[in-house]
């Protein structure tokens, strides 16, 4: 089961970042279609929920602006 996908753009290749669920955590995978290509990040949701707290609107939001930078300067890699 998917979570939230938030689309994205990275070298003329139309891509997303999705959220799966597995044990007390988000795993954000960059995606092509339904495939999953690369795992981005991983989002533990104590850290999301402490996040909260400290004012941050939307942790997972957050984490894909990251993954779109770390994608920009080339530090993640799509194959």
């Amino acid at each position: 089961m998917v979570g939230r996908t938030f689309d994205l753009t990275h070298r003329g290749r139309a891509l997303s970042v999705r959220v799966y669920p597995v044990d007390n955590a988000w795993e954000l995978w960059i995606c092509e279609k339904e495939h999953r290509i690369v795992r981005a990040d991983v989002l533990s949701i104590d850290d999301a929920v402490l996040a909260r707290r400290d004012g941050v609107a939307d942790p997972v939001a957050e984490a894909v602006g990251r993954i779109r930078q770390l994608l920009t300067c080339g530090e993640i890699v799509v194959p």
